[in-house]
């Protein structure tokens, strides 16, 4: 007769593997504003946060495969952090109801922006991939150019 429980069970330690993942991402971003703070940085605690988790994956101390779970959850679940956001406008909505259009415009043509640049730079770099695989193709092994 099968447990009724192991299914659930089985279900729920992944589920438990991307929270214990998600909060280490947490803690490493309170460690880094604590330290930002103690030590007068000049850097944005995410910015130290993320500077320190990729001194750790590239020293080795920390796996990829031990916070890739939570933070593919973190970035699958990316929206409901910008409720605040949505809050905000709320909260200052004359603000908005006077220079909305100013707003507006001006998040429009930043968003266009960024894209544009994002375009950019992954153009740039696939042909800078092509010509370098076209490049190693071209020089036989043990030869230098």
């Amino acid at each position: 007769m099968k447990s009724f429980f192991l299914p659930s069970i089985a279900r729920a330690r992944p589920a438990m593997a991307r929270l214990g993942q998600s909060l280490f991402l947490v803690v490493a971003f309170a460690v880094a504003a604590q330290v930002t703070q103690l030590l007068h940085l000049p850097l944005a605690p995410g910015v130290v946060g993320l500077l320190t988790v990729l001194a750790l994956l590239f020293s080795g101390i920390v796996k990829v495969d031990w916070i890739k779970g939570g933070a593919n959850w973190l970035l699958n679940n990316l929206v409901l952090f910008f409720i605040p956001s949505v809050v905000a406008v709320v909260k200052y909505f004359d603000l908005f109801r006077r220079e909305g259009v100013q707003l507006v415009l001006a998040i429009a043509l930043g968003t266009l922006l960024v894209m544009a640049a994002t375009a950019l730079a992954v153009h740039l770099g696939r042909r800078l991939e092509d010509r370098l695989a076209r490049f190693t193709q071209r020089v036989p092994r043990g030869k230098t150019a």
